[in-house]
């Protein structure tokens, strides 16, 4: 990405872009449709990039920052299949406040008054676990004289050097080599609080919990999903002969797991975050120190008192705040329900996607030789598509959908209706048994005054109860672009 400015054609679209609401992450690819994310979502613009130079077609793959213009990116390089493509994510300049991206404030005063401890941020690729701590480092320098020590792959947010802390932001591959190393020696650089991009080793998290056991504040991040998980994860990263000890470790130094999910609002057209707050409490340390780390999803629930709090009860939170999720209803994996499924969903067509002849389909001299195709809008209405045939497959499917249900339930009155006739009949032969003498001839054989026989059964047949098709509203309409 040399030589990209926001003056180049590529940059200029960039940022025209970037400066929407909730878009996260470009996706750029020679001579192919620039893709970005809005709002978690995967969207294809019309602008197609033409390198001007030849391009350094090296294997493998490099993470580094840039800027264009004033916005600042986190970029990953990478080949497939012969050719280069680059993610960039956009970070925002300047950093949020904790209590605007909603940030529990149990944690943030676990955090402020913290003399030492581990403190971890875990959720998914693209959550906000920098955000967070970005946001949580800024109100920390702003309170207290400290020296800040943070190691990053790369750098992400610039920290405000004007306050009353130092910061020292070192990034991997520039300023230092691997994490491991550079925390051995963050131990003898005096510091008071150690940032982690992210711990990827056994190495890397013993050494955190060193300095955690040792008087320093150590803020770090992992992919995990739940606080229990996160638990599991760090202690299966040591090797085995080290994991008691470990175990003991972390429950001691452990200070607060954030665990936090970006959800959508439909309405709004914006995301918002819920967390998971795991304090250090006397039964928390206990049930580390035993390993029983299921109970830990117990206790989340029963301390909400303390400041502790799961998913579920911060979605309430949310809700009461006005926020609105558009959550999609979960389903099983019957054979009906994947079908059903496959029925509402059809497959996005070729020719929806990009139009015959476009860019990414010529050779990089042809592409380099014209403007360039119209680009239809993906964002119109379905009707207007060129998989508009897509529906009317869809609506086909439907009837015959219908008709092998129609003649299924026949199929199953039929059953029904012989097996009432064979229990009938049944009855009758027994009748006959009990009643000696009577001719065969005869439907039915009459009994006795002083007896009674039971009723027939009846010959009217209910047909059973079909489950009904479920309807699903995610899937009335089909993704669009």
């Amino acid at each position: 990405m040399e030589g990209i400015t926001d003056k180049s054609p590529l940059g200029n679209r960039i940022l025209h872009l970037a400066n929407g609401e909730g878009i996260s992450d470009f996706y750029v690819t020679p001579w192919e449709q620039l893709t970005y994310r809005k709002n978690g979502e995967l969207l294809f613009d019309s602008f197609v990039y033409t390198p001007e130079r030849e391009l350094d077609m090296k294997p493998g793959y490099e993470d580094y920052a840039m800027m264009i213009g004033q916005t600042r990116f986190r970029v990953s390089r990478m080949m497939t299949r012969g050719r280069l493509r680059w993610v960039m994510r956009v970070l925002p300049t300047k950093i949020p406040k904790p209590e605007d991206i909603m940030v529990p404030p149990a944690a943030i005063k676990a955090f402020l008054e913290a003399k030492n401890g581990l403190f971890l941020v875990c959720g998914a690729t693209g959550s906000g676990k920098s955000t967070t701590i970005a946001s949580l480092l800024s109100a920390r320098i702003a309170r207290k004289r400290e020296h800040v020590l943070t190691f990053e792959d790369p750098i992400e947010y610039i920290l405000p050097t004007d306050l009353a802390s130092l910061v020292s932001q070192r990034e991997i591959g520039s300023d230092e080599e691997d994490f491991a190393s550079s925390l051995r020696a963050a131990l003898r650089q005096a510091p008071d609080v150690i940032v982690i991009g992210e711990i990827r080793d056994g190495e890397t998290a013993e050494i955190a919990l060193q300095a955690a056991e040792t008087g320093h504040v150590v803020v770090a991040t992992l992919h995990t999903s739940t606080a229990a998980q996160t638990v599991q994860r760090y202690l299966k990263l040591v090797p085995s002969e080290r994991m008691e000890n470990a175990m003991y470790s972390f429950a001691d130094s452990m200070r607060m797991i954030l665990c936090q999910r970006l959800l959508l609002d439909g309405l709004k057209g914006k995301r918002f975050p819920i967390h998971e707050v795991l304090l250090s409490y006397d039964s928390v340390s206990g049930m580390i120190r035993r390993g029983d780390f299921k109970k830990l999803d117990h206790e989340l629930e029963t301390g909400i008192t303390k400041g502790m709090q799961n998913f579920d009860y911060s979605l309430k939170q949310r809700e009461f705040e006005g926020w609105r999720p558009s959550v999609k209803r979960p389903t099983g994996f019957t054979e009906h329900e994947v079908q059903e499924f496959l029925r509402h969903c059809p497959v996005i067509e070729e020719s929806e996607l990009r139009p015959s002849g476009s860019l990414s389909q010529r050779s990089p001299a042809q592409a380099g030789t014209t403007s360039g195709p119209a680009i239809p809008n993906f964002n119109q209405s379905p009707a207007g598509m060129p998989g508009a045939t897509a529906f009317n497959q869809a609506q086909l499917q439907a009837q015959h959908q219908a008709q092998l249900q129609a003649q299924h339930q026949a199929q199953l009155q039929a059953q029904h209706q012989a097996q009432l006739q064979a229990q009938h009949q049944a009855q009758l032969q027994a009748q006959r048994q009990a009643h000696q003498g009577v001719p065969p001839h005869l439907p039915f054989a009459p009994p006795p005054a002083n007896t009674s026989v039971p009723a027939a059964p009846p010959q009217t047949f209910v047909p059973p109860a079909i489950p009904p098709v479920p309807q699903w509203q995610e899937f009335q309409n089909p993704p669009t672009r």
